[in-house]
Formats: C-alpha cells, structure tokens, sequence
C-alpha cells in the first residue's frame, strides 16, 4: 500500500492520499471501528508528513507540532530531530507496512498508556535508499497527536549523539581526576622534594594487579618508601590517585 494510494476522502495533501479502510463505522456501537480508528490514525500521520516536508521547502509553512507528552517521555530526540529526517526522505516512495492499535506505549518509566496507533513506513532517501520509519500517535479527545517518531536515519543520529556525550563525559572526568592527582603530587613534592623522581601516572587506569603494595596516605609518602616500592617494578613506575591515597603503579 502506498500513500499515494489512498483515498482522497481525507484532507491535506498526504492526507488526501490516504487509504480508507472500507469497513463503515456502525452507529451507536460501544466502542469506535477499529479500522476507522486506524484509518483516523493513517490520515493524521499523512497530514504530519506533508507538512513536515511543506515546512523545510518553504519558510511560509508553519512546523507540525509533536506532542509534549511524547518529547517528555523520549528525550533523545527533539521535535525538530523528527520533522528534519521525516523531510528528508522522499515522500513519493513512502509505503505502508503496517498499522496497529495499541493501549500502552514506552517501557519502564518512559511507558504511558492511552489509545495509541503504531505505523511503520518502507521510504527511500534521496539516494534512493531504503529508510525503515516509525511513527506513533497518541489520541486524545477523539484527535490524534504525533506522539513519536523514528526513522533508520535519526536512530543513527541518536546513538551517535550518546557516543559523542559518553565520550565527553568521561574525557572530563578524566582530566578532573588528573587536575586532583597533580595538586596533591604538587604537595607531596614541596613536602619531599625526593618524589619528584617517581612521576605522576598520566590518563592511569589503577587495577590491583598494576599496583606495587597498598594504598599509601599522602601523609606517609616519602622518596624512601617509593624506592623501595619501584625496586619492583620492571616496568613503568608511577602514582595514582585512589580516593585520597596514593597508589604505586607499575604499568
């Protein structure tokens, strides 16, 4: 099924395409038609695409909106994350793989339950690429709402993003534990000079297998005992900040 396919009984120019379900809603029934719902479902997420491919043509094309709930829940990707990618993708190859009505969406904390209807897509770039895309929308007051969406692209944006921050983080952490290292060997040196000899590990990673004795109080570390303690290393000898103690590193 493509969307270029569908009906033209819906509004919008995607949603003008969309595919009606021709199963009639019957009147005075307890619960809505499951295929209206999701054909209710497939036209507003005709509409969020067209307009989403509208607004990155054109300035005069307002942004389609996401629901706030749904950018509280998933904060790895803003709501201009999902309307970038969703543009970039060639909207005449975007074909309907799959619908379907679900009652909760999330998992653990991120999980909120409601009237929700999943759709997958099978889309090409512009390199004529095949993008996988998935899009949920949350119902509320009989109106769908663009509640997520994902596509191979920006999943790979996602994880990369996270990588860059991962590293970051641990880079700083790093040079914060080597600021600490260098004031307190800076100490001990103006205390006894003689440590001088035995530098201070650099980006060390302190194991119980590199280290040559105990942990030392910074008190109690002298030339003297950082003599005796390199005498048995083969290696590199070097000092490691553990806590507020030392460690003798040979590595």
């Amino acid at each position: 099924m493509t969307l270029n396919s569908f009906s033209t009984h819906f509004s919008g120019a995607l949603g003008r395409r969309l595919f009606t379900v021709g199963v009639p809603f019957i009147l005075g029934a307890c619960t809505p038609d499951p295929e209206v719902t999701r054909s209710q479902a497939l036209e507003t997420a005709g509409q969020w695409l067209d307009q989403a491919h509208a607004s990155q043509d054109t300035k005069a094309t307002p942004l389609p909106t996401c629901h706030a709930f749904g950018l509280i829940k998933f904060t790895d990707a803003s709501c201009d994350d999902m309307i970038e990618h969703a543009a970039a993708l060639d909207p005449t190859t975007r074909r309907v793989d799959s619908v379907r009505l679900l009652e909760c969406f999330g998992q653990g904390n991120k999980e909120v339950c409601g009237e929700f209807a999943e759709i997958w897509f099978n889309t090409q770039n512009a390199s004529g690429v095949n993008v996988r895309e998935g899009m949920v929308l949350k119902r509320d007051n009989d109106a769908f709402r663009m509640y997520w969406y994902r596509s191979d692209t920006l999943f790979t944006q996602i994880i990369d993003r996270a990588e860059r921050e991962e590293a970051g983080t641990s880079s700083a952490q790093m040079a914060e534990k080597q600021e600490k290292l260098d004031a307190v060997y800076t100490q001990i040196v103006e205390r006894d000079p003689g440590v001088y000899t035995y530098p201070a590990c650099i980006d060390a990673r302190v194991s119980s297998s590199g280290m040559i004795g105990g942990l030392i109080k910074q008190e109690n570390v002298t030339a003297a005992e950082l003599k005796r303690r390199a005498a048995q290393c083969s290696k590199e000898f070097c000092l490691a900040l553990v806590g507020k103690r030392i460690a003798a590193m040979c590595q």
